[in-house]
């Protein structure tokens, strides 16, 4: 039996070169094709079609192509290059994002890059390289201006028409920009397929934080903060109760003659250390004191982890804020 096992693992072993070797060979063999100017994969992208290992221009498909690079160095945006393109005969509809993944492929000037490099003129194109660069350089342009935007309740707020997850979307002018979280059906589609256009991010950030600040003030945090002062009170008392005690002991003591006044006196300073009175606060400091907290430490950021879900009517209005393992809406909340 054990000299079965050996074959056994000299089998799986001998296996297991072989199908690195061939993985190896494979590998070379992809990148020796790629030198010489053939493709390695059969995979046409929208435009073309492959046909005696290349690729053939798709003469229905590439019309759409073609206006969609000539709508992108007009300066217009994917949804609009997608609304264009339903009102012209001789294109075939595309989606927004499909109109990005047509603008952002070398393939439609004739060039392929993979891991093994770059490689021009490999089948024939359906724009210029000219135009293909020209739009890439509008891509890198738009990107470098770009600064990112702290959209502070992503993934939380729910779509009052269709219930999907709103999603982020800046808008933006020459001096500044304007942020708002929309439905993502009317993201992916050329038209508005849900009601819902959109609310603004801002206004819809700061309800929600001084909703959540009302919340824990009123509520949570001043109930907990009072129950904990008020166990180290009753804890004090307790302590000072106990020191009493030890005082009168010391007392009868000294007076049977036990100890003397020198031990008397240390063991007194001993206890009259220990003893630090706690000062009593009240209701009105402790509210003022947490409010004051809140209102300085209370941010979206610190907040998100522990939100589940965010509630908006279709008049844009905050109906609700759920917690994680929290049924209950702390919108308009009373203690």
């Amino acid at each position: 039996k054990a000299f079965d096992r050996l074959k056994l693992n000299i089998f799986i072993s001998l296996a297991e070169l072989e199908s690195d070797n061939i993985g190896e060979q494979v590998k070379n063999g992809l990148k020796e094709k790629a030198k010489q100017g053939k493709l390695i994969t059969t995979h046409a992208s929208f435009g073309y079609h492959y046909q005696n290992g290349t690729f053939i221009i798709n003469n229905d498909e590439s019309p759409a192509v073609k206006a969609v690079f000539n709508y992108y160095l007009q300066g217009y945006g994917y949804k609009k290059i997608a609304q264009y393109l339903e009102t012209d005969d001789k294109c075939i509809n595309r989606k927004p994002y499909q109109v990005r993944a047509i603008i952002t492929n070398p393939n439609y000037c004739g060039r392929v890059i993979n891991q093994y490099g770059q490689y021009d003129n490999m089948f024939p194109s359906i724009v210029s390289t000219s135009i293909y660069e020209q739009a890439q350089a509008i891509r890198v342009n738009k990107q470098v201006k770009r600064t990112p935007s702290a959209n502070l309740l992503k993934q939380k707020i729910k779509c009052p028409y269709c219930g999907s997850t709103l999603t982020n979307m800046a808008i933006r002018k020459t001096n500044h920009s304007l942020r708002y979280y929309v439905c993502p059906k009317n993201m992916n589609a050329s038209r508005f397929i849900c009601d819902f256009k959109g609310i603004n991010a801002e206004n819809l950030e700061k309800q929600v934080l001084e909703s959540c600040k009302k919340f824990f003030r009123d509520q949570q945090l001043y109930s907990k903060i009072k129950h904990a002062i008020e166990k180290q009170l009753k804890k004090q008392r307790m302590h000072d109760t106990s020191n009493t005690l030890t005082q009168e002991k010391l007392i009868e003591n000294l007076a049977q003659g036990k100890i003397d006044v020198e031990t008397f006196r240390e063991q007194s300073q001993s206890i009259n250390l220990q003893n630090k009175p706690i000062q009593v606060i009240s209701d009105i400091r402790i509210k003022a004191s947490l409010q004051k907290t809140i209102q300085k430490s209370f941010t979206l950021n610190m907040l998100y982890p522990y939100i589940d879900e965010i509630h908006i009517t279709k008049n844009k209005e905050l109906s609700g804020i759920y917690l994680k393992d929290e049924p209950l809406n702390i919108v308009n909340q009373a203690v």
